[in-house]
């Protein structure tokens, strides 16, 4: 399929940009749900290894201390007490940073949660890989998802349940340069829940690499004397 074609051509044909070994950026997050809007504020602080702080600043400071193992802290500094969680979904390398930043958007991490494509389609020169459950599992509450991509940039992401129902949406746009690599500055995801739905937008900004990338919190660590909370 031609299109298939230029997407690996264009792969093949540019330059390599430079290894990323941390990257720093403002976040902010509009969610709207049953006519509420909630606004969120904060910053991310990436590295290759895969550990990865997320510090939010408005409307209360909560800091969020991740690996690509899934071990996830959740810290509230004003109550001293600390969240735990650990689960392969929680895995930093199946977040939006680590799929543009190591340039696994091919698969968009659905190979590591157990998907296998099965169908490629093009529409309106943009191509469509569908992927299903590599191990049947009618347990499962996805069971197929689409990427659409604009040439080689996954520009759409939707997920569906056993009954073929969509129960999320993802759009990636804003595109900016990265270091040579193509990075959605922004993104929208609807999660629809019975006759509800959930709308969420991240907005990327300032982005640090490397020495630029300087703050002490990529060396952060939760204080020893902190609770745990359940």
């Amino acid at each position: 399929m031609k299109i298939v074609f230029l997407l690996l051509v264009s792969n093949l044909l540019s330059p390599s940009p430079q290894t990323i070994e941390r990257l720093s950026a403002t976040i902010t997050t509009r969610q709207v749900q049953q006519g509420k809007s909630v606004t969120v504020r904060g910053e991310v602080f990436y590295q290759q290894n895969g550990n990865m702080i997320t510090h939010f600043t408005f409307p209360r400071e909560v800091i969020i201390v991740a690996n690509k193992l899934g071990e996830t802290r959740i810290y509230d500094p004003r109550q001293n007490a600390v969240i735990r969680y650990q689960s392969e979904a929680f895995s930093t390398q199946t977040t939006q940073l680590a799929f543009f930043l190591n340039g696994t958007t091919s698969d968009m991490g659905l190979t590591q949660l157990g998907f296998v494509q099965d169908k490629t389609t093009s529409a309106d020169k943009l191509l469509i890989t569908e992927w299903r459950l590599k191990t049947p599992d009618k347990k499962a509450s996805i069971q197929r998802v689409k990427i659409v991509y604009d040439r080689a940039n996954p520009i759409y992401m939707h997920y569906s349940d056993g009954a073929g129902k969509i129960i999320r949406k993802v759009f990636y746009y804003s595109y900016q340069s990265i270091d040579g690599r193509p990075f959605p500055a922004t993104t929208t995801e609807i999660v629809y829940q019975d006759r509800d739905s959930t709308v969420s937008k991240n907005v990327y900004a300032d982005f640090r690499l490397n020495r630029d990338a300087t703050s002490h919190y990529f060396d952060y660590t939760i204080p020893a004397n902190a609770k745990i909370s359940q």
